[in-house]
């Protein structure tokens, strides 16, 4: 069995805090129960379905190239759309719970490192549509390819940056999709800390994809000022809020 096999298996073993069972702060048990697992559909939810299937048919043949050095993979013959699409955007259960964060929260802006195609941005700025979200891949073919897939979103609150600009705001919210580049991984969650505020939120993907990550994870849930933890095994969730008790809760999603 591989790295992440043999992660899902002890995660399963561990995860015990659905439905809220275990957790005893108010304000958490609300946060799980009725906004992290809540079941009631949002407008947003439909553009999943709507970019995902336009998606998969604008994936171009060459886009694996720039996937393959943007997750550093030597092997390309097993990047098929559906796995390049699986890479770059969250599964859709997560994707629609980051919305219902950003419902929740309404963070000062929203902030996504790593390539992505579009899908996810999009439900993210309609979810935000007074504030803004900020794309930062480093990869000139994604970013394309995602400015042409939201094309007809009539989104104008998506900025596409590069790699050495900074967002103009703190962003509120920050989502990196890294889990394939440990290294810059780390570099963007040690800059979250650097620079946090009291109510932002640090998601962080891939966080059993391999040791390295795991690494990252518990450095990361283990500095004082990440005050609560939430580990759904493809996601990480991290809020910095200082009132709250210091806690760490494996949540099965």
């Amino acid at each position: 069995m591989n790295f992440r096999t043999i992660g899902r298996l002890k995660f399963l073993l561990k995860a015990r805090h659905k439905g809220g069972h275990g957790i005893h702060s108010p304000y958490l048990f609300r946060l799980i129960t009725t906004v992290i697992e809540c079941r009631f559909k949002n407008p947003e939810y439909e553009i999943f379905e709507r970019l995902h299937k336009r998606a998969l048919e604008m994936l171009p043949k060459n886009i694996a190239v720039s996937f393959a050095k943007s997750y550093h993979q030597t092997d390309r013959s097993f990047l098929t759309h559906s796995r390049i699409y699986n890479k770059a955007e969250l599964p859709g259960k997560f994707g629609k719970m980051v919305v219902r964060l950003i419902h929740e929260f309404r963070p000062t802006a929203i902030t996504h490192f790593g390539p992505a195609l579009g899908v996810n941005l999009a439900a993210m700025a309609i979810a935000n549509n007074s504030r803004t979200v900020y794309q930062m891949s480093g990869d000139p073919d994604f970013d394309l390819f995602a400015i042409n897939l939201l094309l007809d979103s009539e989104k104008s609150n998506i900025f596409f940056l590069s790699e050495n600009e900074e967002p103009p705001i703190h962003p509120g919210l920050v989502l990196i999709n890294l889990s394939d580049n440990p290294a810059k991984s780390r570099m963007v969650v040690q800059h979250c800390l650097d620079h946090h505020a009291d109510d932002d939120i640090l998601i962080l993907r891939g966080i059993h994809e391999s040791v390295e990550m795991e690494i990252i994870w518990q450095e990361l849930i283990g500095n004082k000022i990440a005050r609560v933890s939430i580990d759904q095994f493809e996601i990480g969730i991290v809020l910095f809020r200082k009132g709250l008790q210091k806690e760490d809760f494996i949540h099965r999603f």
